[in-house]
């Protein structure tokens, strides 16, 4: 696990492609386009603030099922 990277993981076996595709594009996303943001953060609150990103995204979808 140790060699691995964030773009490959045994994860990605037990997710339907379009999810192993999506995690990648948010990887690539986060890691060229957001590094230098990342790297002043500390993990838990980079975490934090995807997850209420996710919640945000996610809050009209919820509603309706």
């Amino acid at each position: 696990m140790e060699n691995e990277t964030i773009f490959q993981s045994d994860f990605e076996s037990s997710v339907p492609d379009e999810v192993s595709v999506l995690r990648k594009q948010l990887a690539i996303s986060l890691k060229f386009h957001h590094s230098n943001t990342l790297e002043k953060l500390p993990i838990e609150i980079a975490v934090q603030v995807m997850a209420e990103v996710w919640d945000a995204c996610n809050r009209g979808t919820r509603a309706h099922k």
